[in-house]
C-alpha cells in the first residue's frame, strides 16, 4: 500500500542573491506528484528579473511526456499573465517541460536560466520495466563470499587535520581486483571503546581525491569518506586527470557485458570492504552506521545498505542508476550506461527492495540526469520507512530561485 502524504514547501532565495539573473518562475497548478492518467495537466511559466515579470522577451519552449507525447512552441514574455501550456499523460510517468528565454538573434539569452520542470500521473503506480535477476541474491553471496576469501590488509597513514582532537588516517584496504579500497578515515583523538558513532561518505561520478569529513570527527562521531575508484588519494589533480583518460577511461560505461567485472562491481566490494574494516574498530559503537552520499554516492549508498545490514539510516540525494531498463517502456534515459542485462545486478531499484532501515531522499524534477520515474520505480518497492523530497525546478544539482519542494513519505510495510 502506497501511503503518502504530499506537503508544499516554498523555498524562497533572497533577490538580491540573483540580482540582475533572467530565470523562469515555474511549476504546475497542482502539485506535481498529484496529478492523475487521463487528466489535465496544467504548467504556469513567467520569465522573471530581480524578482519582476519581464515584458517581450521570445521564450522557445518543449514539452515531452514519457507516453510518447510532444509538443513544442514559441512565446513571448508578458508580464500580466504566465504562459500556459496543457498535457496530460495516458500512462503513469513525468511529463517534462523545457524553456529557453532568446534575444533577437534567434539565440540563447545570454545570462538566462533555462527550465526544467515536470509533473507526474499516478506515481505511486510507477514500476520497474525489467524484472530483477532471478539469481540477484545469489549473486551477491557469491560476490561476498570473494569478498571474504581476500585477507583484510589495512595499511593506514597518518595525515595532518586542521581540526581540533581530531587524529585522521588516508586508509589502503585490499579487496577484490587490482584496486584497493582507499580513502579517509577520521575520529576525536583518544576515543574510548564503543563510544563513536559512524558516518560513511561515499561520493558522485568524477575523479580527485575525495574529502575528509574530519568535521564529523570533531563533532563526535568517526568518519569513512571512501573513494569511488581505489585509487591513492592526496594526489595532485593532475593524477586524477590522468587516470581518467587511460586505465579509468569510461568508467562506468565499459565493462557492463557481466556484472561480475562491472566496475559498479568492484566499486561496491570496496566499499563494503571498508566498512568492514571500520565495523572492526573498537571505537565503534557497533550500533550507529549512518550513510550518505549523492548521484553515483547515492547509488553506491544505496547498494550498500541493501548488503550491509549493519547500516542503520541511509541519506540519498539525486540517487543515480533506477530503472535502468525503463528505456525499453519509454522512460527518460538521462545521463548513464546504456542498458544491459548485467547492470540489473546493481540497479538501485532492485537494492532498495532489500534496505531495512530508514532511507531519507532528494530528487530534482527538472533533472534529466536521474529522471524522476526511476526514483519513484525505487520508492515505490521500498519496504522501509522512507521519506523523499522532490524539487519543483531544480537540475541534478542546482535549484532555480523560486523553486518549491514536495514531500510524501511512508512507514515500513
Amino acid at each position: 500500500m502506497w501511503k503518502k502524504t504530499i506537503t508544499a514547501l516554498l523555498f524562497y532565495t533572497a533577490v538580491s542573491l540573483f540580482a540582475g539573473t533572467v530565470y523562469f518562475a515555474g511549476d504546475s497548478e497542482k502539485s506535481p506528484l498529484a496529478y492523475r492518467c487521463g487528466e489535465e495537466i496544467v504548467f504556469r511559466i513567467s520569465l522573471v528579473e530581480d524578482g519582476k515579470p519581464m515584458k517581450g522577451v521570445p521564450i522557445r519552449w518543449n514539452l515531452f511526456g514519457e507516453d510518447g507525447k510532444r509538443q513544442k512552441g514559441n512565446a513571448v514574455s508578458d508580464p500580466e499573465k504566465p504562459l500556459i501550456i496543457r498535457t496530460s499523460l495516458s500512462k503513469p510517468g513525468f511529463v517534462y517541460l523545457e524553456a529557453k528565454a532568446m534575444d533577437a538573434n534567434g539565440k540563447a539569452l545570454k545570462g538566462a536560466l533555462p527550465l526544467c520542470i515536470s509533473a507526474g500521473a499516478d506515481v505511486e503506480k510507477i514500476r520497474q520495466t525489467v524484472p530483477e535477476p532471478k539469481d540477484f541474491d545469489a549473486f551477491w553471496t557469491k560476490q561476498k563470499a570473494r569478498l571474504k576469501a581476500v585477507p583484510m590488509e589495512v595499511k593506514l597513514t597518518p595525515v595532518p587535520t586542521t581540526r581540533k582532537n581530531v587524529d585522521c588516517w588516508m586508509f589502503e584496504i585490499k579487496s577484490v581486483g587490482e584496486y584497493p579500497a582507499t580513502g579517509y578515515l577520521s575520529m576525536p583523538k583518544n576515543a574510548k571503546p564503543g563510544s563513536l558513532k559512524a558516518v560513511v561518505n561515499v561520493y558522485g561520478y568524477g575523479f580527485g581525491s575525495v574529502s575528509k569529513q574530519d568535521q564529523l570527527a570533531e563533532r563526535g562521531m568517526m568518519s569513512l569518506s571512501i573513494s569511488r575508484h581505489g585509487l591513492p588519494q592526496g594526489k595532485e589533480q593532475k593524477f586524477y586527470t590522468e587516470q581518467s583518460k587511460g586505465t579509468y577511461k569510461g568508467f562506468g560505461f565499459r565493462n557492463n557485458k557481466t556484472p561480475e567485472n562491472c566496475d559498479f562491481n568492484l566499486m561496491i566490494l570496496r566499499d563494503l570492504r571498508a566498512i568492514e574494516y571500520l565495523k572492526s574498530r573498537p571505537e565503534w559503537n557497533k550500533k550507529d552506521l549512518r550513510i550518505s552520499g549523492g548521484s553515483m554516492g547515492a547509488f553506491q549508498a544505496i547498494n550498500i545498505a541493501a548488503q550491509e545490514p549493519a547500516v542503520n539510516a541511509v541519506s540519498a540525494s539525486i540517487p543515480w542508476c533506477a530503472n535502468l531498463g525503463g528505456v525499453k517502456e519509454g522512460r527518460l534515459e538521462g545521463w548513464r550506461p546504456g542498458y544491459t542485462p548485467a547492470l540489473d545486478y546493481f540497479d538501485i531499484v532492485n537494492q532498495a527492495k532489500r534496505i531495512k532501515c530508514p532511507v531519507t531522499f532528494y530528487i530534482g524534477l527538472g533533472d534529466r540526469v536521474c529522471p524522476a520515474s526511476g526514483q519513484f520505480a525505487m520508492y515505490n518497492v521500498m519496504k522501509c520507512d522512507r521519506k523523499l523530497t522532490a524539487e519543483q525546478s531544480a537540475g541534478h544539482r542546482k535549484a532555480s530561485p523560486n523553486s518549491k519542494k514536495y514531500t510524501i513519505s511512508a512507514k515500513a510495510e
